[in-house]
């Protein structure tokens, strides 16, 4: 979790509190005196003698004490401890060279390499004092260390009382090394309190390299992974034109299993703003309540793009999911934005132009007799102003599918069905019933196994607003037959670890034939081909389409795996699908498919060594002209020590796209890494303006041993011929903050196989 840090600057500062929760007079923050030493014996326990008979002593309450020699004064009731000496308390422990105890006063004078440890906090010392009676150790220029939580520091005076907390005058904080920190924490007063993990200073500079980078009259911050309610470092962003935009979140820590972050923020240009997240976490339920709101957008008003009659801006997000009782799990979410300009305005990176609509939805499932049973309601909110009224997508209102199987040793069955309500502002809509029955049985022999499977599929259709010439309620009933067959050839190289496995395939599929032009298209599309595609049943997705085909897929598959790595080396699969009568049915009602084969796949996927991945899909038309290949995709991986890792590939579909993109993080010595990519489209390069680039970004990371910094430069097509182009930062010092903007996810998504490692 990202450390927390309080700022009280100006008027904040007129209500916050005194640093010190207890009293600490300097005047009395030390008594050093050492008294003339009397030798008298070579150990002793100063357990208190007033004790009655019937007093119980508790073990945090006997101390021990052990030293080379002892001296002791019987009149001024003082012992001295001199050589190795320990006194132990519960926890505590401090050691020196010379100790004085007054035990009129329940004290004890510690001098000469001072060293205090309780409960995970070290402290050295060149002298101390220690108070018998209330557990209070005082020091005179300690320096303190926390190894747990990495941390350490130095101080003039310091305090540890028996509630866990330290108190610091004339202080450093850091989680560097204490010798030569990177970054310090400097303060007139500081108080550590260690069992609420926060740490609290006044007059407090934070230095980098020791200079000074930032001053706050009062500071709160978090000494460990605790949730804290307090503010968050204030960002700073924008261009020097327009000024910056000021954002200053506050966190809010309700309760164990819930928080809200509160952001109020002014945009230059745009106005004030205000956003705020709330979640939620229960054993049985989750969820999260999003609201953010612009007052009066004064550019969107310049714009002349509204035409809503406020300028108002926002976006409401819920989103609750809940396990009941008898396994019934609901999943709600519901998203709404104020206009189709939100995400131009606001959107981050490529989100600004690639989102075109967001859903929202509410599901419900479970499992009643082995009876898999879902409910789902969908609707979607659009963003692009170029979608007509016809393009945009369907609401589901609602959609319930009961699912089961029966796994026997004769016979297997199972049953998919589903109900769905279609809803649309002007196309044909209505509600869809379908209902699949199938069974199968495998049969296993020796390196061969066969699969026979038979299924009836049966869909009907309620409609409204039907087009002139077509059935209000067509149906389709298609009956589909498979026969799956597999051979498994296994060997073992001689001399080697390598075992290697020939698999050719054969799989038959029959699907019946009947008319479907009357049927609309709900959620249906053709599949793009692919390796797995050669053994599907239908070559279509959603529910509105069933192929016509009788067709035979023969495909052939090779690997060799490593018995003593246990993993694949290398495979390579070849297929391709023979069809025996032309194909009629289609999307567009118009389409026919007349090929006696379809185009020839293949996929390779080569490991040499574990950290090295290479894979290719090849699509090849043996009809294709002078461009027979199809599509092909290519990428390598190289994931080396650390998070040094490389990336290529290439895509290329046949009158579609041509793409490369090449991304990597790299360290050039063991703390800076160089981070890039280059995404490029080859035929969108037709001018000088190099418009054929969708995203280049360069970095720069440097990480020590308590601080990272992040420097990446992007620029990125946001329309075809329109670039957006930005500079961001980000500081994180270990154990206190960060500073800048979060920039851990956008690497990991522009740069495959990027760790993203928290701080």
């Amino acid at each position: 979790m990202k450390k927390i840090i309080n700022i009280t600057i100006c008027i904040f500062s007129l209500f916050s509190m005194k640093a010190f929760s207890q009293d600490i007079n300097e005047e009395d923050f030390f008594c050093c005196s050492v008294y003339e030493l009397y030798k008298t014996s070579t150990k002793s326990d100063l357990s208190s003698n007033n004790n009655s008979e019937n007093d119980v002593i508790k073990p945090a309450e006997i101390i021990n004490i052990e030293a080379d020699e002892t001296f002791r004064d019987e009149g001024r009731q003082i012992t001295i401890l001199q050589g190795d000496t320990k006194i132990v308390r519960g926890t505590e422990t401090i050691e020196s060279q010379l100790a004085n105890v007054l035990q009129l006063e329940d004290k004890a004078r510690l001098s000469g390499n001072v060293k205090y440890e309780d409960q995970g906090l070290q402290v050295d010392s060149p002298y101390a004092e220690y108070n018998i009676r209330n557990s209070r150790a005082d020091f005179i220029a300690p320096i303190y260390k926390y190894p747990s939580l990495d941390i350490s520091g130095k101080a003039r005076y310091g305090v540890r009382l028996k509630n866990k907390k330290m108190f610091l005058k004339n202080s450093t904080y850091t989680t560097c090394d204490l010798i030569n920190p990177d970054w310090n924490l400097i303060s007139k007063s500081t108080v550590l309190d260690f069992e609420s993990g926060v740490g609290r200073g006044k007059d407090v500079y934070v230095t980098i390299k020791g200079v000074p980078v930032f001053y706050s009259p009062y500071m709160q911050f978090s000494l460990d992974e605790q949730r804290k309610t307090g503010f968050l470092v204030t960002d700073f962003s924008g261009s020097w034109v327009k000024g910056p935009d000021v954002v200053q979140p506050f966190y809010w820590n309700i309760a164990e299993n819930m928080d809200m972050l509160i952001t109020p923020s002014y945009i230059q240009e745009r106005g004030s703003q205000i956003e705020s997240n709330f979640r939620y976490l229960n054993k049985k339920y989750s969820g999260s309540i999003f609201l953010s709101y612009l007052d009066d957008d004064s550019e969107y008003k310049k714009s002349g793009k509204n035409t809503r009659s406020n300028n108002d801006r926002y976006n409401f997000y819920i989103s609750h999911k809940q396990t009941f009782r008898n396994n019934i799990e609901v999943d709600l979410l519901y998203d709404k934005f104020s206009d189709k300009d939100y995400f131009d305005d606001f959107g981050v990176g490529i989100a600004r132009s690639s989102t075109t609509y967001r859903t929202r939805h509410a599901t419900l499932k479970t499992v009643l007799n082995d009876f898999n049973i879902n409910a789902r309601f969908q609707g979607y909110q659009t963003f692009d102003r170029n979608i007509s009224p016809s393009s945009q997508p369907y609401d589901i209102l609602p959609q319930i599918s009961i699912n089961k199987r029966w796994d026997n040793d004769l016979l297997n069955f199972d049953l998919t069905s589903s109900l769905a309500k279609w809803d649309h502002i002007s196309k044909v809509d209505g509600t869809r019933v379908d209902l699949q029955l199938g069974m199968d049985r495998t049969f296993y022999m020796k390196g061969l196994s066969i699969k026979p499977r038979l299924k009836l599929q049966h869909t009907s259709y309620d409609l409204d607003k039907q087009s002139a010439g077509f059935s209000s309620s067509p149906s389709k009933t298609i009956p589909i037959f498979s026969l799956d067959s597999e051979m498994t050839l296994s060997k073992q190289i001689q001399n080697t670890n390598i075992a290697h496995q020939i698999k050719p395939r054969i799989f038959y599929l029959y699907s019946g034939k009947e008319n479907q032009d009357d049927i609309p298209i709900f959620d249906s599309g053709l599949n793009d081909f692919s390796y797995s595609q050669l053994f599907r049943d239908n070559s279509f997705s959603g529910l509105d389409r069933n192929n016509d085909t009788n067709q035979m897929t023969v495909s052939l598959s090779s690997n060799f795996y490593d018995l003593e790595e246990l993993r694949n080396v290398f495979t390579a699969s070849i297929g391709q699908i023979i069809y025996f009568e032309d194909r009629n049915i289609s999307i567009d009602n118009n389409t026919n498919y007349t090929r006696a084969n379809s185009n020839i796949v293949a996929e390779l996927q080569f490991r040499p060594i574990k950290n090295i991945n290479f894979s290719s899909t090849f699509l090849y038309d043996t009809k294709g002209g002078n461009k027979k290949t199809e599509r092909n995709i290519h990428s390598l991986q190289y994931r080396g020590e650390g998070n040094n890792v490389f990336n290529a590939s290439y895509r290329y579909r046949k009158d579609g796209i041509e793409q490369g993109d090449v991304s990597f993080a790299w360290g050039i010595n063991s703390r800076m890494n160089i981070l890039g990519r280059w995404n490029y489209d080859f035929k969108n390069n037709f001018d000088a303006e190099n418009v054929g680039d969708i995203e280049t970004l360069a970095g720069l990371e440097y990480e020590s041993c308590c601080w990272k910094a992040r420097l990446v430069q992007r620029r990125y097509k946001i329309s075809s011929n329109t670039y957006e182009k930005d500079i961001q930062f980000q500081i994180m010092l270990k154990g206190f903050t960060d500073v800048g903007t979060p920039l851990g996810n956008l690497l990991a998504d522009s740069i495959k196989g990027y760790v993203n490692k928290e701080y």
